[in-house]
């Protein structure tokens, strides 16, 4: 018989680094159900170029350096999100009080971005990986209004090991919050509500994934470099202010200009049902702010009878050291960040 894909569970925690597997992952890990995806490996079977003296056949081939990365798609429960935006943005904070933990996560200005240990069980029997120095190269967040929110994480691995022993009671720590629905997430730009048909965010870190070095299978370092936040949205729009905005520069020209206007872009999702031990009762709740959110030109291409609608992109920015790019704050019954 073959393996099921729906047997393999998926165990990850943040941590210090370093080729040592975390000794707390059982009681300290979280535990996911995945959509799709894997750490697959980059590595180059190198083969020989034709040599004078030989046949006209190949002589020989080698396994060169490796790496393993890949996209983890998944329904963003709000137990184990702030694991992965903690990985991404790298700075977190918590208070809790009565049953409801509140986690602020923001970016990393100095020191070194959280790493990740991964556990991967495979088809429940077909193996079980473990990937240490692993990070979060990118997140993606998206909800349309007749869907669930979503995420895909892009991870990079410095390290794997095949054959692992699965980490007992790993299960038993699986995420097993409500799913968030597109009738609960709200959209907000310059404190004004939209009627948005969708959004996406985007956290990307852009590390290096080539630092290979002479007498070692594995990377040397993974160093992230200049860090972008993206966010969208679709809209049936009611005026032009948007547009003009994006291609004028404010939304009261009339004509091109050089200057842009910055303003806060507020995505709050939030659940239906309540944190078990909340007191009073609270409901799991996300909240990304970008206060600095620039709009992109774009085109309104009206088609025949249809009704004109655009997606709308832009940027955040960080005018100084001492502002934010981006802030999450999630509400969920989780003390600590896995």
């Amino acid at each position: 018989m073959g393996f099921s894909s729906q047997s393999g569970l998926l165990g990850v925690r943040t941590y210090a680094g370093g080729d040592t597997w975390p000794a707390d992952m059982a009681t300290e890990a979280m535990a996911y159900r995945l959509k799709g995806g894997t750490l697959e490996p980059n590595r180059e079977l190198l083969v020989a170029d034709p040599e004078i003296g030989g046949t006209r056949d190949t002589s020989d081939a080698m396994l060169g350096p490796v790496s393993w990365a890949g996209d983890l798609e998944f329904y963003a429960r709000l137990k184990h999100l702030g694991t992965w935006l903690k990985a991404a943005l790298g700075s977190a904070a918590v208070t809790t009080t009565t049953g409801v933990s509140t986690h602020t996560i923001k970016q990393l200005d100095s020191g070194t971005m959280p790493y990740l240990a991964i556990e991967e069980q495979v088809g429940g029997g077909f193996d079980t990986f473990r990937y240490t120095d692993v990070v979060c190269n990118s997140l993606h967040l998206e909800a349309e209004a007749s869907g669930f929110l979503m995420g895909t994480a892009n991870v990079i691995a410095r390290k794997q090991l095949a054959g692992q022993t699965p980490t007992s009671g790993l299960a038993s720590k699986l995420d097993d919050s409500s799913l968030i629905v597109g009738t609960s997430i709200t959209v907000t730009y310059n404190a004004v509500t939209l009627p948005v048909k969708s959004f996406s965010l985007d956290i990307n870190n852009n590390f290096e994934d080539d630092d290979f070095r002479l007498g070692s299978f594995y990377m040397g370092d993974q160093t992230p470099k200049a860090r972008e936040v993206t966010a969208g949205f679709a809209i049936r729009p009611s005026d032009n202010a948007l547009w003009r905005q994006a291609v004028y520069g404010t939304s009261a020209a009339t004509a091109p200009g050089g200057q842009t206007t910055k303003q806060s872009l507020v995505i709050t999702c939030t659940s239906y049902d309540d944190i078990p031990a909340g007191t009073p009762a609270t409901k799991y709740s996300l909240q990304l702010t970008l206060p600095n959110f620039v709009l992109q030109p774009f085109a309104v291409s009206p088609s025949g009878d249809d009704v004109i609608e655009f997606d709308v992109e832009g940027r955040a920015l960080r005018p100084a050291v001492g502002t934010d790019l981006l802030t999450a704050v999630l509400k969920n019954g989780t003390p600590a960040i896995a």
